[in-house]
């Protein structure tokens, strides 16, 4: 179990506000009366106990989503677009699951899910001691960050090795601080239990994204299975269901304003303590860059995706993966900027100096660890733009094949002595697979980074791209590299790594000039990186034992992934003067959406079952309909996608699945009057199972 020297001690909670992203054992630590005031029914051991778990135990971390056990026989609801990649990757010309929904009759019926994986968490160890032991050794920054990652290394691969069907994972808090062990189930054999139509877990699609009225039933169902003595296996005929020790049960009440919503799940990354100067350079270039780099990268895969209805299957969960990171930072900008977030922070940097300025205690302490940490930000602002380049390399990498086959030999035939590359490598590169969809999408993608690297400043210019003029368009950019280069045939390209090292570092080829710099550049930033987070566990940790005792309040570590709860309640809010938004939508709103074409399209048995929809046991006599949607004041994240909304009894009342555009900002701080996040209500998930798209079998199994 987790051991609670700093962490709870930060927690004694007692006006249990709505921000925060606690860990298990910090809600422990809440002013319990005062939450069941609030609405809770639950006692602390029947929420969450450190050995023998709880409700919040239902919760499951499934491919970068979040999920919850919704029955004892392996029963795991997400959200539709948790589990789009899945439903996409099922899916033919012949059998569109995607667009047509999908439901099985029986178990027999239920479809391998490829790619999707269930962590199910076993128990959380505090490793802390041992991880600073190994630090304290360090002689330099990057001594500290490469002894941190040997010393996890061996925590994980002892307790791997140790305990038998386990995968174990170490993570950080308050900048190394503390340290767990973490100890999961991974559950490999996931099947596709049901899925409504696309356009009903689509619904709004990308126009609708982060915003809100929202009317999207974003939910599917999927089933973990293992081997018949319990064990993880991959899929097999003779595997069973698991048996859930925890699950939800499900609420047919529904919720009103101002009732108490609990989120559990697994936010990836928020940003809550960073500096002004952190904040200015995500603000001034790194979220702006990454909303124009992304609008021309997807117009490029809808174009794609026009020239067939197969090629349309292959790009959809791309499209609306880059789409959500786009629209992300859409509103991270405008976040920022209507928050005047980077000014707050000045302010509070401000009153932080005079508060360790008036103690001589504090500035021995503490007198220098906000200068040091803006220069380590300052840093990272000087090479900003080749970082942010590399990262469009990186996250295109499987659409611009060519040129990431062609980084990764150029790394690794610099890294060989006599400049030989892995056989997996040197087959792909000799291969006609690499070239795939060159002329489709390719070479459009590439002259967009082009165009790109061609605009850097001259300070922060890319290795291997000094042949672009500045601010050359894509089409002249990439027909200086396009027209002489002869890395476009595999041949070519596997006869020139076939002559060695000194073969590819002399070669001009125009490409190949561009992909060994940008190797260099790579591992250039990677070796950047590591310094940085030494250093960072040294000064970044000194920065928030500052903060603790100049904040003297209730203290929550930024969200790593690790399991988090959030206490909520249903609410509505103001996004700007003269308009009030209610936190319920309802099917009478989704008709009002309807145009007959996507992403506003309803399915054919939706609008017909809404004719008749005042007789089903779902209509809310209280709100006049069947509710679709319902708002959060909860403090959620990239991550919480999928995440169990729990009302005070620990029934699931919701799926998590966005935030508001007024909150795309909130992992920079929480807002109490603009923090909002958009949960689909379960009564509009039972609805479609029941009268929409109909599956008896999963509802009776819900228990409704």
């Amino acid at each position: 179990m987790i051991l609670r020297p700093l962490l709870a001690l930060l927690a004694t909670v007692t006006l249990l506000p709505d921000e925060g992203q606690w860990l298990p054992t910090q809600v422990r630590e809440m002013d319990w009366a005062a939450l069941q005031k609030r609405g809770m029914k639950l006692t602390k051991d029947e929420f969450w106990h450190p050995e023998k778990g709880g409700v919040l135990s239902a919760t499951v971390q499934i491919n970068g989503c979040t999920a919850s056990f919704c029955s004892p026989d392996g029963l795991l609801v997400t959200n539709h677009h948790c589990g789009f990649g899945a439903i996409s990757e099922l899916s033919t010309v012949e059998h569109n699951f995607l667009r047509d929904g999908f439901a099985a009759a029986e178990r027999k019926d239920e479809l391998p899910a490829p790619g999707m994986v269930a962590s199910v968490l076993k128990r959380i160890e505090d490793v802390t001691a041992t991880v600073h032991e190994a630090q304290s050794k360090a002689k330099d920054d990057l001594e500290r960050w490469s002894s941190t990652q040997l010393a996890i290394k061996k925590l994980i691969d002892d307790a791997e090795q140790k305990e038998p069907n386990t995968k174990c994972s170490v993570a950080s808090f308050l900048e190394g601080k503390e340290y767990h062990l973490y100890y999961r189930t991974q559950i490999t054999d996931v099947r596709l239990v049901y899925a409504p139509p696309r356009a009903i877990g689509e619904f709004g699609g990308e126009v609708d994204n982060w915003e809100w009225p929202r009317h999207t039933g974003d939910f599917s169902f999927f089933r973990a299975y293992v081997a018949p003595d319990g064990n993880v296996r991959e899929h097999h005929a003779d595997n069973v269901p698991y048996k859930a020790e925890h699950f939800l049960k499900v609420s047919t009440e529904g919720i009103l304003q101002g009732d108490l919503a609990i989120i559990t799940g697994h936010p990836g990354r928020t940003q809550r303590y960073k500096t002004s100067r952190a904040v200015m350079t995500q603000e001034g270039y790194v979220y702006p860059k990454r909303d124009t780099v992304l609008t021309a990268v997807i117009a490029v895969l809808e174009a794609a995706g026009k020239t067939s209805e197969k090629k349309a299957l292959e790009v959809a969960d791309r499209i609306k993966s880059l789409a959500n990171v786009q629209k992300n930072a859409q509103g991270m900008v405008f976040g920022l900027h209507n928050n005047a977030t980077a000014a707050r922070k000045l302010r509070e940097e401000a009153e932080f100096r005079a508060w360790v300025a008036a103690d001589a205690e504090r500035t021995a302490k503490w007198g220098t660890v906000l200068d040091e940490l803006l220069a380590m930000d300052e840093a990272e602002a000087a090479t900003i733009e080749k970082d942010t380049m590399l990262a469009f390399v990186n996250m295109l990498s499987g659409e611009v094949s060519v040129l990431a086959v062609l980084v990764e030999a150029c790394a690794a035939s610099a890294a060989d002595p006599e400049g030989r590359l892995p056989a997996r490598l040197k087959t792909f590169l000799g291969s006609q697979a690499a070239n795939a969809d060159l002329e489709l999408m390719q070479l459009p993608l590439l002259r967009i980074l082009l165009a790109e690297f061609a605009s850097m400043s001259a300070a922060q210019r890319l290795d291997g791209t000094a042949s672009l003029g500045a601010n050359e368009s894509a089409e002249t950019a990439g027909e200086k590299v396009f027209a002489t280069t002869k890395m476009f045939d595999q041949k070519e390209r596997a006869a020139l790594f076939a002559k060695g090292k000194e073969a590819v570092q002399n070669s001009d080829d125009p490409l190949l000039v561009l992909a060994r710099g940008l190797a260099g550049e790579r591992s250039a930033s990677r070796q950047r990186n590591n310094q940085r987070q030494g250093q960072n566990l040294d000064v970044g940790r000194r920065w928030i034992a500052a903060q603790e005792a100049f904040r003297g309040t209730s203290f929550y570590p930024d969200a790593n992934s690790t399991l988090r709860v959030s206490i909520a309640e249903v609410s509505g809010y103001v996004p700007r003067d003269g308009i009030v938004y209610t936190p319920h939508t309802t099917v009478a709103g989704l008709l009002q959406k309807e145009k007959g074409k996507e992403p506003f399209a309803n399915p054919k048995a939706l609008l017909a079952a809404a004719k008749t929809r005042a007789t089903s046991r779902w209509f809310d006599k209280r709100i006049g309909d069947v509710p679709v949607c319902f708002l959060a004041n909860g403090d959620t994240t990239g991550g919480n996608s999928g995440s169990p909304v729990m009302d005070g009894s620990g029934r699931l009342i919701g799926l998590n699945f966005d935030r508001v555009f007024e909150a795309v900002a909130g992992d920079f701080g929480w807002n109490p009057d603009r923090s909002r996040n958009v949960i689909v209500d379960i009564r509009y998930v039972l609805w479609v199972i029941e009268s929409v798209f109909p599956s008896p079998s999963l509802l009776k199994e819900l228990g409704v």
